[in-house]
């Protein structure tokens, strides 16, 4: 038998699997939907998803060399002055 928390996980793994499921057969529908006259909403909306997805990436990037930036001008900061 199961402790409740093996359950929770098991069922959490199961729930994110069948999303990557059903995300992967919505892909497949929307490539069909390209060749329907929907494509132009479809082209907009992958458009916008793209440059979203290319904007948080871009914000990590930089956000990450800065932080690199500091760490290594200021690492003296990072020590406790007690130690």
């Amino acid at each position: 038998m199961l402790n409740d928390n093996t359950l929770e996980r098991l069922t959490e793994m199961m729930e994110l699997l069948a999303n990557r499921v059903i995300q992967g057969n919505m892909g497949v529908t929307v490539d069909l939907l390209c060749w329907t006259p929907l494509a132009p909403l479809i082209r907009a909306s992958r458009r916008t998803r793209i440059e979203s997805n290319t904007h948080t990436i871009r914000l990590r990037e930089k956000a990450s060399a800065l932080c690199e930036d500091a760490t290594r001008d200021h690492a003296d900061l990072l020590t406790p002055a007690w130690g």
